[in-house]
Formats: C-alpha cells, sequence, structure tokens
C-alpha cells in the first residue's frame, strides 16, 4: 500500500510518502504564499525520485486542521482533487494529532498545542498506552489558560510544541515540555496507513477550523 502524505496546516508544507509501514521519503519547506502553486510541483518530484507511477498511489492522507486557514484549504483542496481525479480515497489527519503521533509509544498523556489568535489556542489531550494514542481531551480551541487549569490535573503530561513558550500560562505548570515546531514531515503518511480504515471518499473531507476566521475592519458606503 502506497500513502501520499500532505500537511499544510502549519507555516511549513510537510510531504511524505509511505509504503507497508516504511517511510520511502518526507520534505519539509516553509514556503509562504508559494504553498498552492508549489505543492503539486513537490509531489511529483517526489515520486519521481522514488520511481513510482502517480497512478500507484493507492491512499491520500490530508491534515485538515486546526491551523493555518489558507493552509488548510490549499492542503485538502489539492488532495481531495488528486484522490478524486485517481479514484482512490482520502483520510482526513488532525494536526494537533501529526504533531505528536510519533510519540505514541511513550506511555504517558500527551497534550499538543499550538498557537491561534491573541491568547487563545488549539490543544488536545491523548492518553499513551505505549502502543498508540487515544484522545482523551478532542481537538478545541480556547484560552491558554483555561486547558493550563485543566492540566494541573494532569502533571505528568507532556506539552509538545514550540508555541507553548509564548504563554505565561504554561510556565507555572510542572509539566515537561517538548518545543518542536512541527512533527515528522512523513508523520501525515504514516498515520494514513494506521488509520487507513477510517478513510473516506474525497468528496467529503471538511476542513477542522475549530473557529470562526478573523474578519478584518469594514467600511460602509
Amino acid at each position: 500500500m502506497k500513502v501520499l502524505g500532505i500537511d499544510c496546516t502549519t507555516k511549513f508544507t510537510n510531504i511524505g510518502i509511505a509504503s507497508e509501514g516504511a517511510l520511502l521519503s518526507e520534505i519539509s519547506l516553509e514556503l509562504g504564499r508559494q504553498q498552492s502553486s508549489c505543492l503539486p510541483l513537490i509531489v511529483e518530484g517526489m515520486l519521481l525520485k522514488l520511481s513510482i507511477d502517480i497512478s500507484e498511489l493507492d491512499l491520500i492522507a490530508a491534515a485538515n486542521g486546526p491551523g493555518y486557514y489558507t493552509g488548510i484549504r490549499t492542503g485538502i483542496a489539492y488532495s481531495a482533487a488528486l484522490a478524486k481525479a485517481l479514484g482512490i480515497r482520502i483520510l482526513p489527519v488532525s494536526s494537533l494529532e501529526t504533531l505528536v503521533h510519533d510519540l505514541r509509544t511513550m506511555g504517558i498523556p500527551i497534550a499538543p498545542v499550538i498557537k491561534a489568535r491573541q491568547n487563545c489556542i488549539y490543544c488536545a489531550l491523548y492518553f499513551s498506552d505505549g502502543r498508540e494514542l487515544k484522545p482523551f481531551v478532542y481537538p478545541k480551541f480556547c484560552t491558554a489558560a483555561e486547558f493550563a487549569d485543566f492540566l494541573f490535573l494532569y502533571p505528568d503530561a507532556m506539552l509538545v510544541g514550540k508555541d507553548v513558550k509564548l504563554f505565561n500560562e504554561f510556565s507555572a505548570l510542572p509539566n515537561n515540555v517538548l518545543p518542536r515546531t512541527v512533527g515528522r514531515p512523513g508523520q501525515t503518511a504514516l498515520m494514513g496507513e494506521y488509520y487507513k480504515e477510517l478513510s473516506i471518499s474525497p468528496d467529503k473531507i471538511q476542513g477542522a477550523y475549530l473557529r470562526e476566521p478573523d474578519i478584518g475592519p469594514t467600511s460602509y458606503i
């Protein structure tokens, strides 16, 4: 089984290709406004280097948020269009779980954190049994203070994400912090194989934005 994984939900574009549980190739790039135009070329180049024809792909795993609105839309639009053209299914993957999925064997609670707006965050809490992650707090949008108060009940939980350091609310906690910017670039592809039974038709994928979009100043005539 060959899986293409795409995550455009952060300022980094993470792409990977996995087969039979092994990661064949991965890349992480900061593309800025060139993300949508470069994405197809990067995928094409990666497949070419591996001597894999695009028609050999069996599944596409796409991170559908939360994160940057434009990145979410870019990633799932390209992934859904490609999956539909190939006649294959697509797997929506949480960007919060992508950040921590490679830590699932640690056997401790894991709390990924991504900065949202103002003093708010996207966060979740996963329990790890040493083999897999089980969501205890599903991905949500809340204030840093609200999540920090909740984590007082789970001092053994490890906070994951570079953005944790941006919030004073977390500095008073005893929890360990892993300040990574993103997870492994190819993790989305590996999760595609891991959760393949949850794949859906490409026309059913939606962005997991978790909040309303920011609206700029409005002028009235």
